[in-house]
């Protein structure tokens, strides 16, 4: 007779039961977590030592992301946090900006759009008027206001603010001193302090207008070099527009704000910003509030931010593996009690959950509380305004999840080979076999093969293409190192028995060598592809780089109206010893519009037909400032050294120099044609034309990129032209006597005494910004790889001490223990150092091609430069650094060690 067993009942009908089993597992699960827990912190306080190195390697970096976040978070002023600076105590800020209907971002208080012409200004009356009875305002005046120096005068902003109202309680935080209230007071921002402080005395406006600064003040809505003067000292301010703050009762809604944009005001009212409304309804009909762009900015600080972490993870490595080590007997006891593998993975990975998590957490609060007196002092340093302190929570929740899960992955490794004791080998102090998986190599190699492959790909395309190749490329070489790290055991043979030995513990503790190597590597990797990928740009810039004037020259430039003889005279003064040539071209005043065109040679049709067309095929249009008139070698000294010969030489004879060729004839005659363009048809009308000598000077190389004009004209034609010429530019100085910075700057001061349009540009020729980037990225780069090797052979010098303690016995000399820390620093260093050199490479070169490559002229190939001298400072200076040090620290002899029998 067969019985048959019933089906089994659905879990929804067995009742409690379920229930009680589910709360049993989770019951069972937390126990066992708890007892890892314990024993990991127990394991913690037994190694201080290997503890706060672990702290470290997690919480500094958690500090440095943390703290980094809270200033960006503390400078990103919200417009909610800019409410006191933008409007005191007030309710609303209203500014007359048209008498048209405005279209306004309500929270960020800016126009859509400027009106074209100039319109009345609004008056506080106007304004008032608009206003619900009961409202209160106040005026505030802003431009700007010029002061003397020793050499001249400086600009700075200017605001005529009535700061003792109580509607403007709030809107300044005073420095030092107080608030201007009477005319002759005046107070300044940190910048301008530096020049009058408290108590100093500046003169105001070209009338040198004593006042007195009683205050430095600082606000979101100032300027960085700014001076607040009180109302009785509103005739001092230059180019002033008037803003009203109200008090209105119950405040502006947005209705309210719609009805004063309607009548051309830009309004930001507290009410609509604290409750903004959506942008459809202030949006013009098709427009779009655009983007803020911050994705791309997101993707690259969580890029760095797992970069860091990476290298958490592989610098932590070698301390769980060397802790699990020396927690191999307790771990062997606990499986021959009971405990099962999962026990002992669980056990190694709780002290990576509490390392990880207690070192990042205690480096968020450090990075928080790190970020509050160094706010401060970035103000001060950089003139910036930061606004209320503002932790990111949740970004540092974030980070610090981050720092616990990175010492997870750094103890992930050892917990497995944890699970995989064998007790017996373990409880008999013998150390077992270690075996290293076989596909991971593989598949490593795998990776790191598609890297190379998209890399190589991706230099015909984008840098992001290059990007993603090189990631791949690093990982794949990741996932091989352990492999990596055992060919060099063959090498060992050739080596000296210091060396020998290194080489075979690095090979024989591949849990321990590996990560190191592949932090080292992985560091190494990314400072030699942004290296070469900086080298290659500064180089691109260099190579294209165009002087504006000979090197050392000073080149003075104005506009229509310029009092071009007190200019002269004041460089004169300004630059004695130096010979100042003046650069003439069409008149900027031209009462009739006229422009000056090339014709082509023999044409007779319409005017639009008869344009010149430069070698490309396309038609040239000179504006203004594409021609130029004067001496034949000032005019030379202002083109490159390719062209300047032929320029010079043609002017020389008297002719027309024209950059390019098909613009004169067979005679050897240019057509110059004065032309006006009618507004109405959009058309060109001739004027008259004028030929004169020609000389073409092809364009060849790097000059075919940004050239101050396509048309020279020796000063002795200048008056046969069809088109008024008047001075643009002035050049001073030279390569035979330089403009220094401290005659640049009295300079300065004395034109801007004269003409605050005039401008001046000194000629210092290339100058490499990224020069301070890449010396950053040696500090940073070099530091991580020192870290990263000593923290290695220090925890295998630590790791080695049975093996010294035999060395000692069997006579060994004690320097043998030196020599082979030394030797442990060189494998790790310099084998991460020469793999990480290899894998960036191609990236580095890669990059450089789209990073470099021009789309104007001649001459505009990618270039490709590798700073061979920052690569080995990174990957041979500082591992031999690691090896001195190593040296250095570690002691020959050892104290009297306990060796176990049997």
């Amino acid at each position: 007779m067969t019985a048959l067993a019933s089906p089994p009942r659905p879990p929804e009908a067995r009742g409690p039961a379920g229930d009680g089993r589910r709360s049993g597992r989770v019951a069972g699960w937390l126990v066992r977590w708890g007892l890892a827990l314990r024993l990991a912190r127990r394991d913690a306080r037994r190694s201080p030592g290997r503890t706060a190195l672990v702290l470290l390697m997690v919480g500094l970096p958690v500090l440095v992301v943390v703290a980094g976040a809270t200033l960006v978070r503390t400078a990103d002023v919200s417009p909610v946090e800019a409410l006191p600076g933008r409007l005191g105590a007030a309710d609303a800020r209203i500014e007359g900006l048209a008498r048209e209907p405005v279209y306004a971002d309500p929270v960020l208080g800016e126009p859509l759009a400027i009106p074209g012409e100039d319109q009345a200004p609004w008056s506080a009356a106007e304004v008032s008027a608009l206003l619900p009875a009961g409202s209160d305002l106040v005026e505030r005046r802003t431009g700007s206001v010029e002061y003397r120096t020793g050499a001249g005068y400086a600009r700075a902003d200017g605001s005529v603010d009535d700061l003792t109202d109580p509607l403007r309680e709030g809107a300044v935080t005073v420095v030092e001193g107080r608030v201007p209230e009477r005319d002759g007071e005046v107070a300044v921002t940190p910048a301008l302090a530096e020049r009058a402080g408290v108590g100093d005395e500046l003169l105001l406006t070209r009338d040198d207008v004593p006042v007195t600064v009683v205050g430095v003040l600082r606000s979101t809505g100032l300027g960085s070099s700014a001076v607040v003067l009180p109302p009785a000292s509103a005739d001092l301010l230059r180019g002033a527009t008037a803003e009203f703050f109200a008090a209105v009762p119950g405040g502006l809604d947005w209705p309210a704000v719609q009805e004063l944009n309607a009548r051309g005001l830009l309004v930001v009212s507290r009410e609509v910003v604290l409750d903004p409304p959506p942008a459809e309804e202030w949006l013009p009909p098709g427009g779009s509030s655009g983007s803020s762009g911050t994705a791309a900015q997101t993707a690259v600080v969580a890029l760095v931010v797992a970069a860091l972490l990476l290298e958490v993870v592989l610098l932590a490595g070698p301390a769980f593996a060397v802790g699990l080590r020396r927690r191999r007997r307790d771990l062997a006891l606990l499986a021959a009690n009971g405990a099962t593998p999962a026990d002992l993975r669980r056990a190694v990975l709780a002290s990576g959950l509490l390392l990880g998590g207690g070192g990042a957490l205690a480096g968020a609060l450090l990075g928080s509380a790190l970020a509050w007196p160094v706010a401060p002092v970035l103000e001060d340093r950089f003139d910036v305004t930061f606004g209320p302190f503002d932790v990111p929570v949740r970004d540092a929740l974030v980070v610090v999840t981050a720092g616990a899960l990175a010492g997870l992955a750094a103890a992930y490794v050892p917990a497995r080979q944890a699970a995989r004791t064998d007790v017996a080998v373990t409880l008999a102090g013998r150390r077992g076999q270690v075996r290293s998986s076989r596909r991971l190599p593989v598949l490593g190699l795998l990776v790191a093969a598609a890297g190379l492959v998209l890399t190589v790909l991706g230099a015909r395309g984008t840098e992001f293409a290059v990007a993603g190749g090189a990631v791949l490329l690093v990982v794949g070489l990741l996932l091989a190192t352990s492999w990596l790290v055992g060919l060099l055991a063959p090498l060992a043979r050739r080596l000296p028995v210091s060396g020998r030995l290194a080489v075979r513990d690095a090979t024989r503790n591949r849990t321990r060598t590996a990560p190191a190597v592949a932090a080292v590597m992985a560091t190494v990797a990314g400072v030699t592809a942004l290296a070469v990928g900086s080298a290659s740009d500064s180089a691109q810039s260099e190579r294209d780089y165009l002087p504006r004037a000979p090197m050392g020259a000073a080149v003075v430039t104005g506009v229509g109206g310029t009092d071009w003889d007190a200019v002269t005279a004041a460089v004169g003064r300004g630059l004695p010893g130096r010979d100042v040539a003046g650069i003439q071209g069409v008149s900027w005043s031209d009462p009739e519009g006229r422009l000056l065109r090339v014709a082509r040679p023999g044409c007779s049709g319409p005017v639009d037909d008869c344009g010149w067309s430069d070698d490309a095929g396309v038609p040239v249009a000179l504006s203004l400032a594409d021609v130029l008139v004067g001496e034949p070698g000032a005019l030379a000294d202002l083109l490159p050294a390719d062209l300047a010969p032929g320029v010079a030489a043609a002017l020389a004879q008297g002719r027309v120099a024209v950059l390019g060729t098909g613009a004169v004839d067979a005679q050897e005659v240019v057509r110059l044609e004065a032309v006006r363009y009618d507004e109405a048809t959009g058309r060109p009308e001739s004027l008259g034309a004028v030929d004169l000598p020609g000389a073409e000077v092809p364009l060849t190389g790097s000059a075919q990129a940004d050239l101050p004009a396509q048309v020279f004209v020796p000063a002795s034609l200048a008056g046969q032209l069809p088109v008024p010429v008047e001075t643009l530019q002035l050049v001073a100085g030279g390569p035979d006597a330089p403009v220094t910075a401290a005659e640049e700057t009295r300079l300065r001061e004395a034109l801007a005494a004269l003409d605050a349009t005039v401008g001046l540009y000194v000629e210092r020729g290339w100058s490499d910004d990224l020069s301070i980037a890449r010396l950053v990225l040696l500090l940073v780069g070099g530091t991580l790889v020192l870290v990263a090797t000593l923290t290695a052979t220090g925890l295998a010098v630590a790791d080695a001490r049975p093996d010294a303690a035999t060395l000692a016995a069997i006579g060994a000399p004690p320097r043998i223990r030196r020599l082979v820390a030394m030797g442990s620093a060189a494998v790790i260093g310099g084998f991460g150092a020469l793999l990480g050199v290899l894998a960036g490479l191609p990236p580095g070169i890669a990059v450089a091609y789209p990073l470099t490559t021009t789309d104007y002229g001649a001459g505009a190939d990618p270039v490709v430069v590798v700073p061979w001298d920052l690569l080995a400072a990174v990957a041979v200076g500082v591992p031999l650094l690691a090896v001195v040090v190593s040296g250095l620290a570690v002691r020959s002899r050892l104290p009297m060690t306990r060796r176990e029998v049997g």
